[in-house]
C-alpha cells in the first residue's frame, strides 16, 4: 500500500505503500537491635569480641583477614550482607555477622529518624535529619502520629534528647535538595492531616510549611484541591496514597534515604538492587533473549540462537493479494490478517486454521483493531469505502458501519475501558474523533487545521493517545483530558507510515520516510533511539515492540526482509521474510514471545518460530 499524502489520489499501486529504585514494595522491618542502613563505623574491640588485631590488621582465627573482599570494600560489603540478612528475615545471622565483624549497620541517629518517620512523628524526623533548629523553628503543626500535638511532641523531643545531646543532622548525598526532602515529609505530614479530617491544621501546614518552600507549585495547587474530598476514599483515590496505616510511611523512608549519605544509611534493599542490575545487564546484553523467567544467578546468562523465532514454520495462503496489515488478539488466542482483497481471515493460534472469513467492504482493507475483551474488531477501508466496521468476532456478522467521511479511514483504536473507538482518517473535517461503538455517534473530536491522520496508537495504560499526521507530525494527546501534551516535528522526512507505544506506555516507536525507525519517550518526545537497516522508501511499511517484556523492536521492508533489533539498537537479524515485494507489516505473539508473524505482497501470512518448537512443522493451510 502506497504511501500517499494526497486523500484525492485514490489509484492503487500493485505494490504498498525503552538510581536506586526497586520494584519491590518496601516492607516495614523490625530493626535488628535498633539497626538498620546506618552509621559506618567499627564497634570499640573488647575482651570476648571475636575478631582482634596484630599491627593493625584484623585477625580471625590466627589468620589476618584481608582488607578487601575480592578488590571490594569490606566494610561496605559486611554492612550490605547485614541489611540483606535483615530483609530477608535472617535476623541471628545479621547479628552474629553484627557481632564477629565488628561492622555496625545503623548509628542511633539514623534509627531515631526511622522510628520517627514509621511512627509519623515529623517534626523530630526534620530535626534529625536537617538538625536541632530544624526541630526548634519548623513552624506549622507538630504531628506526633497519632493525632497529638503540641505537648507530646515536647515530650517526644525530651526523650529523644534525654542525654543532653542535640542531633545536629545526618550528612546528605552529593546534589540532595533539602528543601525537597523537607517538602516529601511534610506532604506526608499534610495528608495524614487531611485523612484525620483536621482539615484546620491541615491548612496551616499547607500554608506556613508547603508553600514557602516554593518546591512544585503544580504539586502544591494539587494538594490544595484535596481539602475539597469528601471522605476518606476519596481523598486516597485522588492523591493516589494508601494512608498511614497503608506502605506510604515507609515508601517516604525509602525516597529520603536515595538523598542520606550511604555512609550512614544504605539505600533500602541495596543487595537486591544491585542483583536486578546484574540481571538487566545481562539480558540487555543478550543478543537472542526471549524468556520472561528471570535469569538464575549462579551462572552468567545468554539464551542460545537457535531458541529464537528464525524459522518461518506456518505459510498461510487464505488471501488472494498483498496483504497490509495483521494483529493478535490481546490474549493471543486469534490472529486477524487483511489487506486489498477487501477481506479480513481471523485464525485461532493453535494451528491457524482459520475461523471467520469477514467479506463485506468493498475495497482493500487496511487496518485491524481488537477490543480490550477480543469479542470484537474494527477495520479500516482506506481507499474508495471510505469507511470503518465493527464486527463480532464470533459470528463473523458486522455489527456497524462508520461510514461519515469523505477520504480514506487509515487507523482505528478502542479505548483501554472498550466504551469507544478513536478513527483516524485523511477526512479534515473528521480527521480524529472518539467514536461510540455501538451507536455509531462522535464523543469528541479532536481540532486541528487542515488535520489528515496516517496511524495512531493508544497507551495500554490510557494515558496518552499519539497521532501520527499526512505531514512530519507526531502529536501526542492526554487520553484522558483530550489536551495536547507535546508536538514532535521531523522536516526533514517526507511521511509517518506507523506508531506504536510499548506495553509499559513509556516508549512510542516511529515509522517513517525515508528509511528511518524511531524510538521515543512518550511523555518528553525525546528520541532515545534510532534502528538502522530496513529500506522505508515508498509504502506503507509498519514496526512494532516484541518478544520478553517488549525487549525487541520490529519492523518490515522494502527489501523483502523482515529486521529484528534490541531494544538498545543492536541488529539482531535480518530475515528474508516475503521474496519479490514488500513485508507490509509485522505482529508478535503478546503471550508467546517465540513467535511472531509477517504479512508481504506475496499474499501469504508466515508465523515465525525456533526450528522444533511447533508441533505442526511446516504444514500450510489453503483455502
Amino acid at each position: 500500500m502506497r504511501l500517499d499524502n494526497d486523500p484525492s489520489n485514490r489509484s492503487q499501486s500493485p505494490t504498498q505503500n525503552f538510581g536506586n529504585g526497586s520494584s519491590r514494595s518496601p516492607r516495614h522491618r523490625t530493626n535488628l537491635g535498633k539497626s538498620k542502613n546506618g552509621d559506618s563505623y567499627k564497634k570499640p574491640e573488647s575482651n570476648g569480641s571475636v575478631a582482634s588485631y596484630s599491627n593493625g590488621s584484623p585477625i580471625s582465627n590466627g589468620r589476618p583477614i584481608p582488607t578487601t573482599y575480592f578488590g571490594h570494600d569490606r566494610d561496605e560489603v559486611t554492612r550490605i550482607l547485614i541489611q540483606s540478612l535483615t530483609d530477608l528475615g535472617y535476623h541471628g545471622a545479621a547479628a552474629a555477622l553484627n557481632k564477629e565483624s565488628g561492622c555496625e549497620l545503623e548509628g542511633p541517629t539514623v534509627a531515631a529518624f526511622r522510628t520517627a518517620v514509621i511512627e509519623g512523628r515529623w517534626a523530630e524526623a526534620e530535626a534529625l535529619l536537617f538538625g536541632a533548629p530544624a526541630y526548634e523553628h519548623g513552624g506549622g503543626i507538630n504531628l506526633d502520629g497519632h493525632g497529638n500535638y503540641g505537648k507530646s511532641s515536647a515530650k517526644s523531643k525530651r526523650q529523644s534528647w534525654s542525654d543532653g545531646k542535640r542531633p545536629g543532622g545526618l550528612p546528605l548525598s552529593e546534589g540532595a535538595n533539602r528543601d525537597e526532602m523537607k517538602f516529601r515529609i511534610r506532604e506526608q505530614k499534610y495528608l495524614e492531616l487531611l485523612e484525620c479530617r483536621d482539615l484546620g491544621n491541615a491548612l496551616m501546614v499547607l500554608r506556613q510549611e508547603l508553600t514557602p518552600l516554593r518546591q512544585d507549585e503544580g504539586r502544591v495547587h494539587a494538594l490544595s484541591s484535596l481539602l475539597m474530598c469528601g471522605s476518606t476514599e476519596d481523598l486516597k483515590s485522588q492523591a493516589q496514597w494508601d494512608g498511614a496505616e497503608g506502605q506510604s510511611r515507609t515508601i517516604l523512608l525509602s525516597e529520603l534515604s536515595k538523598s542520606i549519605s550511604p555512609s550512614v544509611m544504605i539505600p533500602e534493599h541495596r543487595l537486591a538492587n544491585l542483583l536486578d542490575q546484574v540481571k538487566k545487564n545481562w539480558i540487555s546484553n543478550c543478543l537472542y533473549h526471549t524468556t520472561t523467567a528471570a535469569p538464575s544467578l549462579y551462572v552468567d546468562h545468554c539464551c542460545e540462537r537457535e531458541n529464537f523465532p528464525l524459522n518461518a514454520v506456518l505459510e498461510l495462503r487464505h488471501h488472494k493479494d498483498q496483504i497490509w496489515y495483521l494483529k493478535y488478539s490481546n490474549d493471543g488466542t486469534k490472529l486477524a490478517a487483511t489487506g486489498k482483497d477487501n477481506t479480513i481471515v481471523i485464525y485461532e493460534t493453535e494451528t491457524y486454521k482459520p475461523l471467520q472469513f469477514l467479506a463485506e467492504h468493498e475495497a482493500g482493507v487496511s487496518y485491524v483493531a481488537w477490543s480490550p475483551d477480543d469479542s470484537k474488531v474494527i477495520s479500516c477501508c482506506r481507499q474508495q469505502e471510505n469507511s470503518a466496521r465493527i464486527w463480532d468476532v464470533q459470528t463473523g456478522r458486522c455489527l456497524s458501519c462508520i461510514s461519515d467521511f469523505t477520504y480514506p479511514v487509515t487507523a482505528a483504536q478502542w479505548a483501554p475501558d472498550g466504551n469507544g473507538v478513536v478513527i483516524g482518517s485523511q477526512d479534515t473535517h473528521c480527521a480524529l474523533a472518539l467514536w461510540d461503538p455501538d451507536e455509531g455517534n462522535v464523543i469528541y473530536k479532536w481540532k486541528r487545521d487542515n488535520m489528515r491522520v496516517n496511524d495512531l496508537a493508544i497507551s495500554p495504560d490510557g494515558s496518552y493517545l499519539a497521532v501520527a499526521l499526512n505531514k512530519p507530525i507526531i502529536l501526542i494527546y492526554d487520553f484522558a483530558t483530550r489536551e495536547l501534551i507535546n508536538e514532535i516535528k521531523y522536516p526533514e522526512i517526507k511521511g509517518i507510515t506507523s506508531v506504536s507505544i510499548s506495553q509499559d506506555s513509556q516508549h512510542m516507536l516511529v515509522s517513517m520516510v525515508p528509511d528511518k525507525l524511531v524510538l521515543f519517550k512518550i511523555d518528553t518526545g525525546e528520541p532515545v533511539q534510532e534502528y538502522e537497516g530496513e529500506v522505508l522508501k515508498n509504502f506503507v511499511v509498519r514496526s512494532t515492540f516484541g518478544g520478553a517484556n517488549d525487549g525487541f523492536v520490529v519492523s518490515g521492508s522494502e527489501d523483502s526482509r523482515v529486521y529484528i533489533w534490541r531494544t538498545n539498537g543492536s541488529l539482531v537479524e535480518a530475515l528474508d521474510a516475503h521474496p519479490g515485494g514488500c513485508v507490509n507489516a509485522v505482529a508478535w505473539h503478546p503471550k508467546d514471545p517465540r513467535t511472531f508473524a509477517t504479512a508481504g505482497d506475496d499474499e501469504k501470512v508466515r508465523i515465525w518460530k525456533p526450528a522444533q518448537s511447533h508441533p505442526l512443522g511446516s504444514y500450510t493451510y489453503s483455502q
